[in-house]
């Protein structure tokens, strides 16, 4: 019975759940990350319709939460086109 413990305990090595949370964790920070990068390209999607719709620069901000300089880029992008 103490073999079958040590066994079972082995399985639990300081090593594998380490490796096991840091795979997690990697997993866990490239979602979020993934989630960021959609919540900014939603963010840039709204300031472009808000820019075609010739709303202030000030209610572009305040909405999408982009800086100002991002949304004069989209508007730059959006002049040259």
């Amino acid at each position: 019975k103490v073999l079958q413990n040590e066994v079972k305990m082995s399985n639990f090595s300081p090593r594998t759940m380490s490796n096991s949370w840091m795979k997690d964790y990697d997993e866990a920070v490239l979602r979020y990350e993934g989630f960021l990068d959609g919540a900014q390209d939603k963010a840039r999607e709204m300031a472009t319709r808000m820019l075609l719709k010739n709303k202030p620069l000030a209610e572009i901000v305040e909405f999408t939460g982009l800086l100002e300089s991002e949304i004069l880029q989209i508007k730059a992008t959006l002049e040259q086109k």
